[in-house]
């Protein structure tokens, strides 16, 4: 396999995964996260948008479009069950197994998405704790976060020094 990957998929699982992390989707987001030139990134976009995959809004944060968040569903799909086969059959120390799960989301086909759903008796979340999307797709119990509800905010948004009642980590941001 060449070092190559699919941009386009890298920077559709990017979008969807600020969206998760409740960050607003920018150019500038992509290029941190991708290590990226702005240059590159706005030109990345501007082929995405132009493809139907992603709108810019006119604040300038980007939309994944139907089509956009059906591939970005895909790819995060196949992203999360790498690194569950990574860990629970591979054992692969856990720092390597985010940037190892990005290589195989591009050249996981749908059949072998299925294997390893049986394989690992159908996860329906990451060992980083985050939802698996899209399960439906493929027959399964959908990923979604039963705990996630409109009522909670982040740590972030709190005012320090609050009193407020226990809390529990449920899921843990990837490398």
């Amino acid at each position: 396999m060449s070092g190559l990957i699919d941009t386009t998929e890298m920077y559709l699982r990017t979008i969807l995964e600020l969206e998760e992390e409740g960050v607003v989707p920018m150019r500038a987001r992509i290029a941190e996260r991708l290590d990226q030139s702005g240059p590159t990134v706005s030109q990345t976009v501007a082929r995405m948008e132009r493809d139907g995959l992603v709108a810019v809004a006119t604040d300038r944060h980007l939309e994944l479009t139907e089509e956009g968040r059906r591939l970005a569903t895909r790819v995060m799909r196949k992203h999360r069950l790498a690194e569950c086969l990574l860990v629970d059959v591979i054992g692969l120390e856990w720092e390597q197994v985010h940037a190892e799960a990005c290589r195989w989301e591009h050249v996981m086909s749908e059949a072998v998405e299925r294997r390893v759903l049986e394989l690992l008796r159908h996860p329906t979340e990451s060992p980083y704790g985050n939802p698996i999307p899209g399960l439906e797709e493929l027959g399964e119990k959908d990923g979604a976060d039963p705990f996630l509800d409109e009522s909670m905010v982040s740590l972030a948004e709190l005012d320090p020094g609050l009193d407020g009642k226990t809390v529990v980590v449920r899921r843990i941001g990837e490398p």
